[in-house]
């Protein structure tokens, strides 16, 4: 996915400044001092932003592919390590992350089990992934019961365990977090 250009993200930004599915996801994170986060597809920052709040800038990281929310997020939650890429090429070592999640995001990526795949990958082992898409009854922009089942199933097949939906209300929708952890090397 290319991404959101320089006007569409700024337009983007100014009327998703701090969404309350930011402070959901970041909840449901239970992030702890010893995390070490990634966002993918942070948008204009506003999570970031706040799990920063939570553990330091330090231990925060983001991805997306518009360079404009990048460029933001870099402005917006100084000393995170902020990149532009997509959820099927994310530029950090294996293993590096303790919780990654995405936030509304994951139906924009190109390739959804290739991106699964990848941050996987990165997740540390125990580490959490968190994916939060809205609710929907049909497929669009957000996350079926369906897709849901076809991404837990997935999961699971790329080794994750506890891997379970978690539901809340955000204003007038329902927010679907499914979470799954990397287990213990063995």
């Amino acid at each position: 996915m290319s991404g959101f250009g320089a006007i569409t993200a700024r337009f983007y930004a100014w009327f998703n400044r701090n969404p309350p599915s930011n402070r959901i996801v970041i909840d449901v994170a239970e992030l702890g001092p010893d995390d070490r986060v990634l966002e993918v597809g942070c948008g204009p920052g506003a999570a970031l932003e706040l799990a920063a709040s939570r553990i330091g800038a330090e231990r925060v990281a983001a991805v997306d592919p518009s360079p404009t929310f990048a460029a933001m997020v870099a402005k917006r939650v100084p000393g995170a390590d902020v990149r532009v890429a997509g959820a099927e090429d994310v530029p950090f070592d294996d293993g590096a992350f303790t919780v990654i999640y995405t936030i509304m995001s994951m139906h924009h990526w190109d390739d959804r089990d290739d991106g699964l795949a990848t941050l996987t990958a990165k997740l540390a082992p125990g580490g959490r992934l968190l994916l939060a898409e809205r609710l929907l009854e049909k497929p669009g922009h957000g996350i079926t019961p369906a897709q849901i089942a076809a991404v837990e199933a997935r999961l699971g097949e790329l080794g994750q365990t506890g891997v379970h939906t978690v539901r809340r209300p955000d204003r007038r929708k329902t927010l679907a977090v499914v979470v799954s952890t990397r287990p213990l090397a063995s």
